[in-house]
């Protein structure tokens, strides 16, 4: 009795936990896509501080969207296309700290198109 009480509170917890990883990916994807259009807008405006401060926002997430589908273990293409972003957006914060805003415009171009790829495959309608 007490090793099937064991296993249904460990059960319980670790649903617990699967579930908070999944609705974690959530906030953070339409966080993600927010601040995703903002830093096209703030990249046009030439407004290094905000479009600095969105892209170091984005790696950060990026870094938790990585980590997210590194513990799912059937997204190997996520995690690689989270890795891409992340080096995208590190790409931004470098360019815009350069005052080069066309190389931050093309990397936030290939920004989107990554983010598009990945929907294709993992995004639940």
């Amino acid at each position: 009795m007490r090793k099937l009480l064991f296993f249904l509170t460990l059960a319980a917890v670790f649903a617990t936990a699967q579930a908070a990883v999944a609705e974690l990916g959530m906030d953070i994807m339409q966080t993600i896509k927010d601040l995703n259009k903002s830093l096209s807008s703030n990249i046009a405006l030439r407004d290094t501080k905000a479009t600095l401060a969105d892209a170091k926002e984005l790696d950060e997430l990026f870094s938790k969207v990585e980590a997210h589908f590194t513990e799912r273990g059937d997204a190997a293409n996520a995690v690689d296309l989270s890795r891409k972003s992340r080096t995208l957006a590190q790409s931004i914060i470098k360019s815009v700290g350069g005052s080069d805003f066309d190389s931050a415009t093309n990397a936030a171009t290939d920004l989107s198109r990554t983010c598009r790829t990945c929907h294709t495959f993992y995004k639940k309608e």
